[in-house]
C-alpha cells in the first residue's frame, strides 16, 4: 500500500520547479529509485504503477497566509485607513458557451490568527464563490450566469484600524481546479462602515452578469458602496502555476484597477500547494500523511544503508537527489508542515538507529530541526505521543551506548571519540530542547540519568578486564597488569572523555568513574595483599610493583574537584603496603652493606686525563646510593608518616657510607701512609682514598636536600626529625674526619721544607727584595700543588691549600722573635715579613682560584698579622694600644670575682673630679683573711696626661668592704679628656707593711664617657647628684699578651722592659 501511494505521489506532482533545480527529477528516475528502494519486481512495479494511475486524481489545495502590507495610501480624514482584503481563485473563460452548473466543491474553513476585530464578519461563510466543473477534466465555462450565483470562492480578512502597515497572519485554503491556468486575486480596502460588509455579503447572491472574478469583486464592492464608503487600496493576481512546490513566500506591489485608481504599498504574502482526496469534504487532519512519510523516508534511510560498503556510523544520513524529491512531493500533497516532516523523519532515523550504529552528527542535526519547527508550530497529541514513544526509546540506546562507551567508543580511536562527543551533544541538545521537556514532562532530568549510566557500567568494565586480564593460574603475576590496565584508562579518562562529558553536558566524568574505581580496586588489592602471610623474595618484588602502580592511580586523586571530602581508598594504599617496605628496606641494608664489600673488593683505579684519581668503588656505592634514593621517589610515601620509613633508608645508606669509609681509611693505612714522616710526595693512595670518600661524603650531604628535610620538620614530630637530623650529621662528620685525617698530613710532610724556606726568607740580606726572598718557598709549594690540584677534587684540594697555608703561618710565626738573636735582626726584619705575609696571601688566593680571602684571613693570619704590626710600632704607642684592649675588655666584663668598685667622675670648670666611694668583696690577701686595700687612681695614656701624677686613697685596715669616700682632682683641659685614648685606671692594692703592696684588682674608666665631658656643657653643677658608676675589678690572664711578648722581646727598651714587668704582678693568680 505504501509503495502505491509512493507511485500515486509520484504521478500526481504539483507545483513548479523549485529554484535552483531542486526537486526536479525526471518522473522515471524517481519511479526507478523507489523501485530501487522497496525491492519491487518489475513486473510488480508496472502493476502497482497501473494501479496508482486507475486512481482518481487528488484535489490540489492552495494555501495561503496573508501576512501583512505596508506603505497603503490613507483614505481617511484622520490620515489612516481601516483595510482588509478580499481574495479568491480567479479562472480563465473557456472560449466554448457556458454550461449549466453543477454540485458545488466546499471549501476548508478560513484559519484566522485570534484577531478580535470584525467577528461577525469572521464567521460569516457565505462570503465564497464556487464554479462549475464540466465531467472529466474539461475546463469549466464561466460567464454570465441566469440564476444566483453562491459566494463559494470569496474569502475576506478582518478590518485593521487605523493602520497603514496592517498585520493580519491569517491562513486560507481554495481548492483548485486547474493549477495551470487559475490565479489567486487578491484585493485591498478600505472600510467605512461595517454595515456596508455585510450588506454586499447579503447582496451577493442577487448580482447578475458576473464576468471574472475581478469584475464580480467590483460588482459586490460597488453594491456595497451603495450605502457606504469603502475605498480601493490596490490589488494583486499571482497565476498558481508560477508557485513552486517548495512554496512561495514575498511581497507583492499592489497594483490599480484602472487608470484613475491612486494605488501605493505592497502585501506580503505566503502560499503554498497540497493535495487531498476527492471525498467531498474538508481534510484538515494529515495523521495518516505524517506516517507515511516516516515510513517512507526509512525505507530510503535503509536502503542507502544496505548499499553502503563501510561501517554504518560513517553514513553522514544525505539521501539522493530521487529520494528527496519524492519526500517532498509526498509532503507537498500531504500538506506536512515543517514540525511533522521533522517530526517524520527523526522518528524514522530513531527506528533505523535501534538496528544500526548512525552518525550521531546525523542525529543532532534532526533533532536540531525538530526544535527549530517546534518554536511556530505545534503537533496533535497523537503526534506528541509518538514522538515521545521514540524519544524514550532512543534515550535508553543512547543511554546503553554510554553504559560501555570504553568498548564501543575506543579513547585512542579519533572516529569513535568524534561519535561519542556528537553523541553527548544529542543528550545535552535533548536535554534543553522544549519538545522533549513537552511530549515528556515526567521524564528524569537527562544529566542525571547520564551518570546513572556511568555509574553502572563502570563496575560492568571492571569486572570484564579482571577476568580478561587476569587467570585462577597466573593470579598474582597478572595482578599488575591488570592495576597498570586500570592506570591506563584512568589516562584515558582524564584525557579524552572527561573533557567531552564535561564540555557537553557539565558532566565530571573522571570524578564520577574515579570515586567507583577507587572503592573497587581497593577491596582487590587488600584482597591481594591478605592472600599471602610468609611472602618470598619475589613476592616481594611483586608487592613492590603492585605498590608503584596503585600509587600511582591514587595520584589521579588530585585531578578531583577542590573542596568535599571525597572518602578515597586508595590514598591510604601506604597504610597496606606499609610492613611489606619495612621488610623490603631490612634485607635492603644487608644487602647494602654486601654490594660496599663486593665494590671495594672489585675495585680499579679510573685513569683518564680529564678525571681526577679515584677508583670504581666510589662509583659503584654512589650509583647503588641514587638508587635508593630515586626507590624513595617511587615510593612517594606520605611526608607525614614518611619518617619511621626514612629512617630505615636513610640509616641503610649511612652505614653503607661509613662502612666504605672505615675500610677505605684502613686500607690507606696498611699502606704505611700515616707513617710516613717526609719528605712529602704526592702518592696515588692518598688521593685516590680521599677523593673516594669525598665523592661518597658529597652525595650523603645531599641527603637533606633529597629527603626534603624542612618539609619533614614542619609535619612530622620534632623527636622523629632529629633522630634524622643526628643520624646523617653524625655521618657526614665522620666521613670529614676521616678526609682531614688522610690530608692533614700533607702539612707535616711539608713542614721541614716550609722551615727552611721561610728562615731564608727573614735572614736574607736586606738588598734581597722581598719579592725575590720569597721565590724558593712558592716554587717549592707551586710544584707540589701543580700536582696535586691535577689529582684531587676541588673541595679536597681546598683543604690541601687551607692546612698548607696553616702550616707555613705557623713558620713564619716562628721566624717573628728572630729566634732569640735579637740583636742580629735588621731594622727591615718585620717589614720584610709583613711584606712576605701579603705576597704569600696573593700566591695562595691565586686570583680567586686558589683560597678564598675570608678563608686565607683566619685566626692564625690575624695572629701573625698582629704580631708584625706590633713589632713595627714603638712602645710608647703599644702600651697605649694595650690599655685600649683592657678598656674594651672592661666595657664587655659585667662580673668577676674580684669585686666591685664604685666611683664617681665628672669635669668641672678646667679639672677632673673623680670620686671614690667605696668598694667591695675585694679578694682576701692576708693570712687574716681580709685585705687592707687602698685605690690608685691614674689618668692614662700618659702621652696625654704628662703632669698629671697619680693619686691614691686612704689604706682602709682588715677589711673586704671598704668605704673610701675620697675625692681626687687633677688639672687637665677638656681637650685632654676628649681624646680617643683618655682613660682612667684604678688599681685596688693590699698594704703590707714588711712586703711589697699586693695586686688585688684594676678597673679601667673612659673619660669620654662622664659627664661635662660627653656633653656640651663646660662643667657639671649639681655634681652630688650624679649616679656612681659601677666597675668592675679584673686581673690580667693572658699571659701570653701578643703586646706583652712584643714588649718582652725589646731588651734594651727600659720603658718596655719596665712595663712589662709591672704587668706580669698582674697577671691572675688562679
Amino acid at each position: 500500500q505504501l509503495y502505491v501511494e509512493m507511485l500515486y505521489t509520484i504521478a500526481n506532482s504539483v507545483g513548479a520547479p523549485a529554484p535552483g533545480g531542486q526537486y526536479a527529477h525526471y518522473k522515471e528516475d524517481l519511479y526507478l529509485y523507489g523501485q530501487r528502494a522497496f525491492g519491487v519486481p518489475p513486473d510488480r512495479h508496472y502493476r502497482m504503477l497501473h494501479l496508482a494511475g486507475e486512481e482518481k486524481p487528488p484535489i490540489v489545495v492552495l494555501s495561503v497566509v496573508v501576512m501583512e502590507a505596508e506603505g497603503l495610501e490613507a483614505k481617511d480624514a484622520n490620515g489612516f485607513s481601516d483595510p482588509y482584503c478580499m481574495l479568491g481563485i480567479q479562472p480563465v473563460p473557456a472560449p466554448s458557451s457556458p454550461q449549466p452548473l453543477a454540485s458545488n466543491r466546499t471549501l476548508s474553513e478560513t484559519c484566522n490568527d485570534g484577531q478580535g476585530n470584525h467577528e461577525k464578519l469572521r464567521k460569516h461563510h457565505s462570503f465564497k464563490l464556487s464554479f462549475k466543473r464540466k465531467e472529466g477534466r474539461i475546463r469549466e465555462q464561466r460567464d454570465s450566469i441566469g440564476g444566483a450565483l453562491p459566494a463559494k470562492f470569496i474569502r475576506a480578512t478582518s478590518v485593521k484600524s487605523h493602520t497603514l502597515n496592517p498585520r493580519w497572519n491569517e491562513k486560507f485554503r481554495f481548492d483548485i481546479d486547474d493549477p495551470s491556468s487559475d490565479s489567486l486575486h487578491l484585493d485591498i480596502w478600505d472600510h467605512d462602515d461595517e454595515s456596508s460588509v455585510l450588506e454586499a455579503v447579503s447582496k451577493l447572491n442577487e448580482v447578475r452578469g458576473v464576468r471574472g472574478l475581478g469584475r464580480f469583486f467590483k460588482q459586490v464592492c460597488q453594491s456595497a458602496r451603495q450605502s457606504s464608503q469603502d475605498d480601493f487600496l490596490g490589488c494583486v493576481t499571482i497565476p498558481l502555476s508560477d508557485i513552486p512546490s517548495t512554496g512561495l513566500e514575498g511581497w507583492f506591489k499592489l497594483e490599480a484597477r484602472s487608470q484613475r485608481s491612486s494605488v501605493q504599498g505592497r502585501i506580503r504574502l505566503k502560499m503554498w500547494l497540497s493535495t487531498r482526496e476527492d471525498r467531498g469534504i474538508s481534510e484538515e487532519d494529515n495523521w495518516t500523511e505524517v506516517r507515511q512519510h516516516e515510513s517512507l523516508y526509512a525505507i530510503f534511510v535503509d536502503y542507502e544503508l544496505r548499499n553502503w560498503t563501510e561501517e554504518s556510523w560513517t553514513w553522514s544520513g544525505d539521501l539522493p537527489g530521487p529520494a528527496l524529491t519524492i519526500l517532498h512531493q509526498q509532503a507537498v500533497q500531504g500538506d506536512l508542515n515543517e514540525l511533522q516532516k521533522a517530526l517524520a523523519r527523526f522518528v524514522a532515523a530513531a527506528k533505523v538507529y535501534l538496528q544500526h550504529p548512525l552518525d550521531p552528527r546525523w542525529m543532532l542535526q534532526l533533532l536540531t530541526d525538530l526544535e527549530h519547527a517546534w518554536i511556530s508550530t505545534s503537533l496533535s497529541r497523537e503526534e506528541e505521543i509518538w514522538l515521545a514513544e521514540y524519544f524514550t526509546s532512543i534515550l535508553e540506546r543512547w543511554l546503553l551506548q554510554i553504559r560501555h562507551h570504553r568498548q564501543l567508543f575506543p579513547a585512542l580511536h579519533p572516529p569513535s571519540l568524534s561519535r561519542l562527543e556528537y553523541l553527548l551533544r544529542c543528550l545535552a541538545y535533548i536535554s534543553n530542547m522544549k519538545a522533549f521537556w513537552k511530549c515528556c514532562p515526567f521524564n528524569k532530568e537527562i544529566r542525571g540519568e547520564i551518570v546513572a549510566a556511568l555509574r553502572k557500567g563502570t563496575p560492568d568494565w571492571f569486572s570484564g578486564l579482571r577476568s580478561a586480564t587476569m587467570t585462577l593460574d597466573e593470579y598474582d603475576s597478572s595482578f599488575v597488569d591488570f592495576c597498570s590496565e586500570i592506570y591506563t584508562s584512568l589516562q584515558h579518562s582524564l584525557s579524552y572523555y572527561h573533557p567531552l562529558f564535561e564540555g557537553t553536558n557539565g558532566i565530571p566524568y573522571f570524578s564520577v568513574v574515579f570515586k567507583q574505581l577507587d572503592k573497587l580496586l581497593a577491596d582487590e588489592v587488600v584482597a591481594f595483599l591478605n592472600q599471602n602471610e610468609h611472602p618470598d623474595a619475589a613476592y616481594s618484588r611483586l608487592i613492590f610493583a603492585v605498590y608503584l602502580e596503585i600509587k600511582d592511580i591514587a595520584s589521579f586523586s588530585q585531578n578531583l574537584p577542590s573542596g568535599g571530602d571525597h572518602k578515597l581508598n586508595l590514598v591510604r594504599c601506604h597504610e597496606w603496603f606499609e610492613p611489606s617496605v619495612s621488610c623490603w628496606l631490612s634485607i635492603c641494608k644487608n644487602k647494602a652493606l654486601q654490594r660496599v664489600r663486593s665494590a671495594i673488593d672489585l675495585q680499579k683505579p679510573c685513569d683518564s686525563e680529564k678525571l681526577v684519581k679515584h677508583s670504581s668503588s666510589a662509583v659503584d656505592v654512589v650509583v647503588m646510593f641514587c638508587q635508593l634514593r630515586d626507590f624513595w621517589r617511587l615510593l612517594q610515601w606520605p611526608k607525614a608518616t614518611s619518617v619511621p620509613l626514612l629512617s630505615q633508608l636513610l640509616d641503610c645508606i649511612c652505614s653503607a657510607a661509613l662502612l666504605y669509609s672505615d675500610i677505605t681509611y684502613q686500607t690507606l693505612m696498611e699502606t704505611g701512609y700515616f707513617d710516613r714522616p717526609g719528605p712529602f710526595r704526592v702518592s696515588d693512595e692518598m688521593c685516590i682514598a680521599s677523593n673516594n670518600l669525598e665523592y661518597v661524603h658529597k652525595f650523603t650531604s645531599l641527603l637533606e636536600n633529597y629527603f626534603d628535610f624542612i618539609t619533614l620538620e614542619s609535619i612530622a614530630p620534632e623527636s622523629q626529625c632529629l633522630t634524622l637530623t643526628n643520624l646523617l650529621d653524625a655521618t657526614l662528620k665522620q666521613l670529614q674526619i676521616k678526609v682531614f685525617d688522610i690530608l692533614k698530613k700533607i702539612g707535616p710532610q711539608m713542614q721541614e721544607p716550609l722551615r727552611k724556606a721561610m728562615f731564608h726568607l727573614a735572614w736574607s740580606p736586606d738588598t734581597l727584595p722581598t719579592a725575590q726572598a720569597v721565590e724558593p718557598l712558592f716554587d717549592y709549594l707551586h710544584n707540589h700543588f701543580l700536582a696535586l690540584n691535577i689529582s684531587l677534587l676541588p673541595q679536597n684540594f681546598q683543604r690541601v691549600l687551607f692546612e698548607v697555608w696553616e702550616c707555613a703561618l705557623k713558620e713564619l710565626n716562628n721566624q717573628i722573635d728572630g729566634g732569640g738573636n735579637a740583636e742580629e735582626m735588621s731594622a727591615m726584619f718585620h717589614d720584610r715579613l709583613h711584606s712576605a705575609l701579603e705576597l704569600m696571601v696573593e700566591f695562595f688566593h691565586a686570583d680567586s682560584l686558589g683560597l678564598p680571602l675570608e678563608t686565607l684571613h683566619s685566626d692564625t693570619f690575624y695572629h701573625v698579622e698582629q704580631r708584625l704590626q706590633y713589632h713595627t710600632t714603638s712602645t710608647e704607642p703599644l702600651i697605649e694600644l694595650f690599655y685600649g684592649y683592657r678598656l674594651q675588655e672592661q666595657l664587655s666584663t659585667t662580673s668577676g670575682p674580684y669585686g666591685v668598685l664604685d666611683v664617681r667622675a665628672y669635669f668641672n670648670h678646667d679639672s677632673l673630679c673623680v670620686e671614690v666611694l667605696h668598694a667591695r668583696d675585694i679578694i682576701p690577701l692576708d693570712p687574716n683573711g681580709f685585705s687592707d686595700p687602698f685605690v690608685i687612681i691614674e689618668l692614662l695614656p700618659h702621652r696625654v696626661f704628662p703632669h698629671c701624677n697619680e693619686q691614691q686613697t686612704n689604706v682602709h685596715k682588715r677589711t673586704l668592704h671598704p668605704i673610701f669616700d675620697e675625692c681626687f682632682e687633677f688639672s687637665v683641659s677638656l681637650e685632654q679628656c676628649r681624646s680617643p685614648s683618655a682613660m682612667i685606671a684604678f688599681t685596688v692594692m693590699d698594704h703590707d707593711v714588711l712586703t711589697a703592696n699586693d695586686f688585688a684588682g684594676e678597673a679601667f674608666l673612659s673619660l669620654g664617657s662622664i659627664p661635662g665631658v660627653a656633653d656640651t656643657g663646660t662643667g657639671v653643677d649639681n655634681f652630688h647628684g650624679l649616679k656612681p658608676v659601677e666597675l668592675v675589678l679584673m686581673q690580667q690572664q693572658n699571659k701570653s699578651h701578643p703586646i706583652l711578648q712584643t714588649l718582652e722581646s725589646r731588651v734594651g727598651d727600659r720603658t718596655a722592659i719596665d712595663f712589662v714587668k709591672k704587668q706580669k704582678l698582674r697577671f691572675a693568680t688562679k
